[in-house]
């Protein structure tokens, strides 16, 4: 698969979860929450990261359309392919019906919890990634236990 290819792919795998395209940034909302899916493009490679990031609405009512690195919470997708773990997408080598089954395997894992329960769900399924909150958003999940 090409660059756009790739884009379209990932492009329609986020919208089966509600996400819209803002420029090279994919947003939804819930009641608690904006979800951001952004990609990067490697320094080092011909390959994408592909990020994601919360945005507690509650404490940042000020940004309407956040960028990944703009949100309380961030993390980066790893797809599992053929029994191969990408931390980063090289579109040339990846087939697009593989990738698409990858990315929406990541999304149930990583993003869907999150939509259906809110952001403590995802800190109970991935306890390490309180690691990569700020410290405000530490201090807001602290409010909810």
């Amino acid at each position: 698969m090409d660059k756009k290819e790739f884009k379209k792919a990932l492009a329609k795998v986020l919208s089966k979860y509600g996400f819209e395209s803002k420029g090279n940034i994919f947003r939804t909302e819930t009641d608690e929450l904006i979800i951001v899916v952004a990609t990067q493009k490697s320094n080092y490679e011909n390959s994408y990261y592909i990020n994601f990031g919360f945005l507690i609405k509650s404490l940042n009512s000020d940004i309407i359309n956040p960028k990944d690195n703009q949100c309380d919470v961030f993390g980066r997708f790893t797809l599992d392919i053929l029994d191969k773990v990408y931390t980063s997408i090289n579109c040339e080598s990846l087939n697009i019906d593989e990738f698409c089954d990858a990315f929406s395997k990541s999304m149930n894992d990583k993003i869907k919890p999150v939509l259906e329960y809110g952001l403590k769900k995802y800190f109970e399924i991935n306890p390490l990634s309180i690691n990569t909150a700020t410290l405000k958003a530490k201090q807001y999940i602290s409010k909810q236990n």
